[in-house]
């Protein structure tokens, strides 16, 4: 399977169960929010700090869209 493919599976999964998600680009920097739109090259991510984005596919690390890590209020 081709690398954007596989890309486009995990955010299209990630998308249609409203997951957010934790993405690590290239460059070694990270981004943190919801995927509002996607193609086969890229995607638009609802940041959190930085709020509406362009991601396209080749600035994504290889494996590089996991689920998001919940941050509670209340922790135990």
């Amino acid at each position: 399977m081709k690398r954007n493919e596989t890309l486009y599976e995990t955010a299209n999964f990630y998308k249609n169960k409203n997951i957010s998600v934790h993405i690590n680009l290239a460059s070694g920097d990270w981004l943190n929010g919801k995927i509002k739109r996607l193609s086969k090259d890229r995607l638009i991510l609802i940041e959190e700090r930085y709020g509406e984005m362009l991601i396209l596919f080749e600035r994504i690390s290889d494996d590089g869209i996991k689920p998001r890590e919940e941050k509670y209020a209340n922790p135990k």
